[in-house]
């Protein structure tokens, strides 16, 4: 069925498309694409050093407004700009590349990634907002989250997020997931940015957080905000925790997750006396 959709999609091309690339695409043999299925919300279908045919999992009705920001959007990094009509899906720009290696990392490139988005003009970008992704934390997930964490800091974590959002703290780009395949680089170089899904107007200390928990550089290193950064991770941690409450987790799943999780929550609540320094 992915493959379909991208054959139907090399057929509504832009006007755009440069037509020797719109002559090849529309030649391409669909069949011989790597169908690549890792993304809870899409699947990839990648015709290589051509284009890429991302196919929403289910119906996604903002689908049209994601597309128009990566029109929008001019950074130092390629983005998978549209190159098709949004019909069931989208023609992108192929960007070459692969995700750096984990735990690793430059603090010079990662602090200009921060930087750049951080004081990027985000008027009139077709942005969405904070917390699509999973949403707020709710009651329902700090009760849950009583039997897991210790003397409140899931609460008082939740507590500052939410009010740091509310409030606007380091309001800037965010890009919502900016690690390991959202990354392409090659031969050491960023090459390219993809899926803005979840950019939004928001704390951009949280580029700092996805950056240091794929490439496991200190925050002090790139960051200017490293106890908000810090908050942030363990928030994502509390994320993690609540849903595994919620599934049938077996013993050693949530032994390895707590050996992973609980340390980061721990921290981000010690660096909340500091990060709104």
């Amino acid at each position: 069925m992915p493959v379909a959709y991208a054959q139907n999609l090399a057929l509504q091309l832009l006007d755009t498309v440069p037509r020797t690339l719109a002559s090849q695409i529309q030649a391409y043999d669909w069949q011989q694409a790597n169908v690549v299925e890792r993304g809870k919300d899409h699947v990839l279908v990648i015709a290589e050093g051509l284009a890429v045919a991302r196919i929403p999992r289910r119906n996604d009705p903002e689908l049209a407004r994601k597309t128009r920001l990566l029109e929008e959007l001019r950074l130092p990094w390629q983005v998978p700009t549209p190159l098709s009509s949004v019909d069931g899906g989208v023609l992108q720009a192929y960007i070459p590349g692969s995700a750096h290696p984990h735990h690793s990392g430059n603090a010079t490139t990662l602090a200009t990634v921060v930087q750049t988005l951080e004081r990027y003009d985000t008027s009139g970008l077709s942005l969405g907002q904070p917390f699509a992704q999973r949403g707020r934390i709710t009651d329902e997930m700090l009760v849950r989250l009583d039997s897991a964490v210790e003397h409140d800091m899931h609460r008082a974590i939740a507590e500052h997020i939410h009010a740091w959002t509310d409030e606007g703290v380091g309001a800037g780009l965010v890009h919502g997931d900016l690690a390991g395949h959202n990354m392409h680089w090659v031969d050491g170089e960023l090459i390219g940015i993809l899926d803005w899904d979840y950019a939004a107007v928001w704390d951009t200390a949280l580029n700092a957080t996805y950056l240091n928990l794929w490439h496991g550089v200190a925050l002090e290193e790139f960051s200017a905000v490293p106890n908000r950064a810090r908050v942030w991770s363990g928030a994502l941690g509390l994320y993690s925790l609540a849903d595994a409450l919620s599934w049938d987790v077996s013993p050693g799943g949530w032994r390895r997750l707590n050996a992973k999780v609980q340390p980061r929550i721990q921290r981000a609540y010690q660096a909340l006396q500091y990060a709104e320094d």
